[in-house]
C-alpha cells in the first residue's frame, strides 16, 4: 500500500479571557469553516435547567439587535454558505461553512447571535412549541428512544443520562429572565474554543473573532465534571409498533484513554461496518435483521460501547442469542489477525475521507483541543492506529466484553417479560 502523505498547518493561540483559537490553513481549497464551541452541554445543567442548553441554541437564531430571524437565515444562504448549530451532552457548537471571501461575514453573524440575541417573550413562546415537538418526535422514533433509554440504564441518575433535549416540564416554564441568565453565566470566554479550517490565515481569524471574544463575559459558571459510576439495568418501554428495538451497552473508555484507538479497531471488527462480525453473522448469514451495528462513544471521563438493532418480536430471542454468541467469540479473541488489519485500514480510510471537508477538519481541531489539550498531528494519529496490534485488541476485548456487565434497552410491543435475555444478568423492568 502506498504511504499517505499528510499535509497540515495547524496554529493555535490563546484569546481574551482564557478562550482558545485554532486554525488549519488549507491553501488548495476555496472554502472555510468556522465553529464556536462552548464547553457545557446537557451534562452540566443543574436539575432545574434540563434542556436550557439546547433551547438556548435554538433561541439565538430568533433575532438580535442588528438582525431579524429572517435576515439571520438569509444572510449566509445568499452567498451559498451554511449556518447551523448542534448541542450534545458535553458541548454546543455554532458553525458556518462559506467561500473563503465570506468568512468575515460568517464570523460577524455568529458573533451577533451569540452576544446580541434579544430573547423576546413572543419568540420564546413560539420556539417553546418547536422544541416540545422535537421532544415528542424522539418519543415517536424508536431508534432514538431506545438509545436514550439505554443511557438512562447505563448512567442512572448521573447527568450523562439526561436527554439533550431536556425536560418538557422545564421547557414549558422557561422564561426570558431564566434564559438570559443562563446565557450570561454559561456563554463565557473561558469555556470557548474557536476553530477554523480551510483557506484562512490565523492572524485573520484573530481579527475576525475579536468582537465576539471581547464581548463575552470573562467569568461565570465554570464546568465541574463528576465521573459517572456505571449501573447495570435493563429498561423496557412498551410501544404498539411492528418491530422490537434493542440497544445494549457496556462501559468503555474515556476520550483521552491511551487505548482509545484499540477500542475503535475493536468496535470496527465487532459491529462497526458491513464486514463486521455482527453484521455478517446476524444479517448476512442468518437473515434475522435488516441492520445491526456497534458504536463506541467516548466522553470526558467515561465511555460506552453500544450494539443496536431491530427485528420481528418472534425473532427477538434468536437474534439476542446470536448477538451473545458473537460477543463471546470476540471476547475470547477468536478472530483473525486480518480482521484487525482491516479495522485499522477502515479507520484510516474513513478519517481521510472525512477530512476532505473543512467542517470535519474544524471539528477535529476543536475536539482534540477540548478533550486532549492539544491537536494530534495526523502523522501521530496514523502511527497510533498502525500500532494497534491483534494482541492489544484481544486484551481489550477480554477486559471490556464481559457478558454479565451489559445493560440493555428495549422498545417494542408487549411486556418486559417477553424480552428477557438469558445471557444477561438481571431482568428487564418497565421504564
Amino acid at each position: 500500500m502506498l504511504p499517505i502523505q499528510v499535509i497540515q498547518n495547524v496554529v493555535q493561540s490563546e484569546g481574551p479571557g482564557g478562550s482558545r483559537l485554532l486554525s488549519e490553513e488549507l491553501p488548495h481549497v476555496h472554502s472555510a469553516s468556522i465553529g464556536v464551541w462552548i464547553r457545557g452541554g446537557s451534562r452540566l445543567e443543574r436539575g432545574t435547567e434540563q434542556g436550557l442548553t439546547h433551547f438556548l441554541e435554538h433561541m439565538v437564531f430568533k433575532g438580535t439587535k442588528r438582525r431579524t430571524a429572517q435576515r439571520i437565515a438569509e444572510e449566509l444562504d445568499a452567498v451559498g454558505g451554511h449556518l447551523d448549530a448542534a448541542t450534545s451532552r458535553e458541548h454546543t457548537c455554532f458553525y458556518a461553512r462559506v467561500l473563503a471571501q465570506h468568512l468575515p461575514l460568517a464570523c460577524d453573524v455568529i458573533s451577533d447571535i451569540l452576544t446580541n440575541s434579544l430573547f423576546r417573550e413572543g419568540d420564546i413562546d413560539k420556539e417553546r412549541g418547536v422544541v416540545l415537538e422535537e421532544i415528542r418526535s424522539v418519543e415517536d422514533d424508536p431508534d432514538d428512544l431506545v438509545v436514550e433509554n439505554l443511557l438512562m440504564a447505563q448512567y442512572g441518575e448521573h447527568p450523562l443520562a439526561r436527554p439533550v433535549l431536556g425536560s418538557a416540564d422545564i421547557i414549558r416554564k422557561v422564561s426570558r429572565e431564566t434564559l438570559s441568565g443562563f446565557c450570561t453565566s454559561n456563554y463565557i470566554a473561558p469555556r470557548v474554543t474557536i476553530a477554523a479550517a480551510g483557506k484562512v490565515l490565523h492572524g485573520d481569524l484573530i481579527r475576525m473573532v475579536e468582537p465576539l471574544l471581547s464581548s463575552l463575559p470573562a467569568s461565570g459558571h465554570m464546568p465541574v465534571y463528576v465521573a459517572p459510576v456505571p449501573q447495570l439495568n435493563h429498561r423496557f418501554i412498551s410501544k404498539d409498533i411492528e418491530q422490537v428495538h434493542l440497544a445494549m451497552g457496556i462501559p468503555a473508555l474515556r476520550f483521552d484513554h491511551p487505548d482509545r484507538f484499540v477500542l475503535l479497531v475493536l468496535n470496527s471488527l465487532l459491529g462497526g461496518s458491513v464486514s463486521s462480525r455482527l453484521f455478517q453473522e446476524v444479517r448476512e448469514k442468518r437473515g434475522l435483521v435488516y441492520g445491526i451495528y456497534s458504536s463506541a462513544e467516548s466522553f470526558r471521563d467515561s465511555g460506552i460501547l453500544v450494539i443496536q438493532t431491530s427485528c420481528e418480536p418472534a425473532r427477538y430471542q434468536e437474534t439476542a442469542g446470536v448477538i451473545g454468541d458473537v460477543i463471546r467469540e470476540v471476547a475470547a479473541g477468536r478472530f483473525e489477525d486480518s480482521e484487525v488489519e482491516r479495522g485499522r485500514e477502515q479507520m484510516k480510510g474513513g478519517m481521510f475521507l472525512a477530512l476532505e471537508g473543512t467542517v470535519s477538519r474544524m471539528t477535529r481541531l476543536a475536539a482534540s483541543n477540548m478533550y486532549l489539550g492539544r491537536v494530534l498531528p495526523l502523522e501521530e494519529v496514523m502511527k497510533k492506529i498502525d500500532a494497534v496490534s491483534p494482541e492489544a485488541v484481544r486484551a481489550l476485548a477480554s477486559q471490556l466484553l464481559v457478558m454479565d456487565k451489559f445493560s440493555s434497552s428495549v422498545v417494542g410491543p408487549g411486556r418486559a417479560q417477553q424480552y428477557q435475555i438469558p445471557w444477561m444478568a438481571g431482568e428487564a423492568v418497565a421504564a
